[in-house]
């Protein structure tokens, strides 16, 4: 075998296994985007389970009758 051979091989080598690394690289980045993603799914449907608090009665009506300033008459 001459030497020209061996270095086709060689560069061939180095080629392939740089290829895995970035392969496995991207891989590797686009398991940890589906895991992130999954965590705040699972976050917002938690969010979307739990109770609402009531509204709180804006500070202008507060002491006054349960039918004071509820109603608009817009029949003048």
């Amino acid at each position: 075998m001459d030497i020209s051979s061996m270095a086709g091989v060689a560069t061939v080598t180095n080629t392939m296994a740089g290829s895995k690394t970035a392969n496995d690289t991207s891989a590797a980045s686009l398991n940890q985007a589906i895991d992130t993603q999954a965590q705040q799914a699972a976050q917002q449907v938690d969010q979307s389970l739990t109770p609402q608090q009531a509204p709180q009665e804006p500070s202008s009506t507060r002491g006054l009758p349960e039918n004071v300033g509820r109603n608009i008459n817009v029949t003048a």
